[in-house]
């Protein structure tokens, strides 16, 4: 939702930046059609005098090129290009994280319980792997809720998904939040991961277990 609001954000600032590019260079057209058109003798100028008038307006010289209203169109090809480049980048971003959703499954299926889960983390700290002890943390936090039945057993649900499962318990969503968000900045996001990261992670986990004991 926030996405498309920019994006409809930015089309309407085009749509003006080439509304003020028009309107000056109409107006100046019209008026200059009217200057040629109608005289005070009511006479017509000549065709070839009113296009030399025309192309001095639309094709200024050195003094009128500083004009801000020449420098319009380059600015807004720019800002269309900037629009591009950004929601090119965030479809590939978007991309990028469904295809690591699908392709890594955080919950492995060597383990089946809370407690195991959690023997596996420690295993890992042990070998200094701390990108998959805070996995298997997170892992043993899923169980601990699924076997206390605040969330459902379903290997399909992402974690996003479980956000929204738990958004009539908002207290359970409060504290779910910073949980799911680490695990996808380290697993998924490729972020740092070190013992401090672990440990830290250990506290955060220590309000899903109080509230849900």
């Amino acid at each position: 939702m926030r996405v498309r609001l920019e994006s409809t954000s930015y089309v309407i600032i085009l749509l003006l930046l080439c509304f003020h590019f028009y309107i000056p260079v109409a107006s100046q057209e019209n008026a200059l059609r009217d200057e040629f058109t109608f005289t005070e003798s009511n006479h017509r100028v000549s065709y070839d005098q009113y296009q030399k008038e025309l192309k001095k307006i639309l094709q200024p010289d050195s003094v009128m090129s500083f004009n801000i209203d020449y420098i319009i169109l380059p600015i807004a090809i720019i800002a269309i290009g900037i629009v591009a480049i950004y929601f090119v980048r965030q479809i590939r971003m978007n991309y990028v994280f469904e295809v690591r959703n699908e392709e890594t499954d955080p919950q492995d299926d060597s383990v089946e319980t809370e407690k195991s889960a959690l023997a596996r983390a420690e295993t890992a700290v042990e070998a200094n792997d701390f990108r998959e002890a805070l996995r298997f943390l997170y892992i043993s936090a899923v169980f601990h809720l699924q076997e206390r039945g605040v969330l459902p057993y379903d290997k399909s649900i992402t974690n996003r998904e479980y956000l929204r499962i738990s958004h009539t318990d908002l207290d359970l969503q409060k504290t779910l939040r910073p949980v799911i968000t680490v695990f996808d900045e380290v697993w998924y996001g490729y972020k740092h991961c070190d013992q401090q990261t672990v440990e830290s992670y250990r506290e955060t986990l220590k309000d899903v277990y109080a509230r849900n004991s």
